[in-house]
């Protein structure tokens, strides 16, 4: 396809399979994708990894015109947004494995790689001076007795998070209580208390009389994936609410590291994250941040939340390669002490459609489409004779 006489950028994105019509996860975002790749004179074909035909060079795919979904057939595009999720399973299996295949093919290259998960990330800012001060303390579950070992180190509480997870799915908290004297009713408070989301994030609550059947509990629901543990940091609101600060940090059109937006994600009283997915809401952080604390604090927050996300990413991309986009969690408790709680490359961007903030809404989508056009135009200079 050309545009004025040249031929014009395309762009892959790829999501996993999804019953129902169209056959794959975020609808909404990649049709937003498409409009902002008209807009700005990009193609934009959406497929799942399983799709590509790599003998023929080309794909199944989907692009959004005239107000619908339509299908096509097209050469495979030599840049691909990764916006895959594997979550265990066989679908996740079978599109993990076809994506290696196709990266391997080097008919296509990624925009941005994804990073590894919550380790390799901790392991890579606790060595950069300077941010340990922003940093919870972490270590690797391994087995029953890392867990006894981190509710003794941790006093009596802890954070359970899987390595590669996101949206609070699968995260826990466990709390143990000494044995104190007997309630009224002759009873005894449980030893062991388990909140969190399962997998497919919905609530869970588990009470143990005995530790040691909790541990097995943990055991069996971490399975084979791997897990780390965090202290229980107290990130609330004045009313007893989690929260925590989402900064959304993307390259632009020049191929330079810029804040898209940020905002202050609020959980329900009863949850123990913040995540939208499980129930929060988004609200503009300044004013968050003047409600909860005095106005001079709210100013020093707001400046650490810039300092510290125009540092991070860079950091990142040199230990792990290209990245294009991340998103920045941060927790902050009532001393006004900030934590760095997550680093997700494969960001949502729900957040600034809630609090209304309409520019970083449109550039949240709009600046993936201009780093591509921006990386491809480079591609083209240094193979144009």
């Amino acid at each position: 396809m050309k545009k004025n006489g040249t031929e014009q950028p395309v762009i892959g994105v790829l999501q996993n399979e999804s019953p129902g019509t169209p056959p794959f996860t975020e609808p909404e975002y990649c049709r937003r994708l498409c409009q902002a790749g008209r807009k700005h004179g990009v193609r934009v074909i959406v497929f799942s990894p399983a799709w590509a035909d790599l003998a023929s060079g080309t794909v199944n795919g989907y692009v959004y015109g005239d107000h619908r979904w339509e299908p096509c057939t097209t050469a495979l595009p030599p840049l691909v947004y990764n916006r895959c999720v594997f979550s265990g399973g066989s679908a996740s299996a079978r599109t993990s494995a076809a994506l290696a295949k196709l990266l391997r093919s080097r008919h296509t290259a990624q925009l941005g790689v994804g990073l590894r998960g919550k380790w390799d990330i901790y392991r890579s800012l606790s060595a950069e001076s300077g941010l340990s001060a922003i940093l919870p303390p972490t270590h690797l579950y391994k087995g029953k007795r890392s867990v006894a070992a981190a509710l003794s180190r941790y006093g009596g509480s802890l954070f359970l998070k899987p390595h590669a997870g996101s949206q609070g799915k699968s995260a826990l908290r466990v709390q143990y209580h000494r044995r104190t004297a007997q309630r009224e009713d002759g009873s005894h408070a449980p030893l062991l208390n388990i909140t969190g989301r399962d997998q497919c994030n919905r609530p869970l609550t588990k009470q143990f009389e005995c530790t040691e059947d909790g541990y097995e509990w943990i055991a069996s629901f971490i399975g084979r994936r791997t897990f780390v543990m965090q202290p229980c940091l107290s990130l609330l609101t004045q009313a007893g609410e989690p929260f925590d600060i989402r900064v959304l940090m993307q390259k632009n059109d020049r191929g330079r590291w810029a804040t898209t937006g940020m905002a202050a994600r609020v959980g329900t009283p009863d949850s123990i994250t913040s995540n939208l997915h499980g129930g929060g809401r988004a609200v503009s952080v300044l004013p968050f941040l003047k409600r909860e604390y005095d106005l001079e604090r709210a100013e020093r927050l707001m400046e650490q939340l810039h300092a510290y996300s125009e540092r991070i990413p860079p950091l990142l991309e040199a230990r792990h390669g290209r990245l294009m986009e991340v998103g920045l969690d941060y927790g902050i408790d009532r001393e006004a002490r900030m934590w760095l709680l997550e680093v997700n490359s494969k960001p949502g961007r729900r957040v600034f459609r809630q609090t209304g903030e309409r520019e970083a809404a449109v550039k949240s989508v709009e600046n993936p489409i201009l780093y591509a056009r921006y990386v491809l135009g480079r591609h083209l200079r240094r193979v144009s004779p």
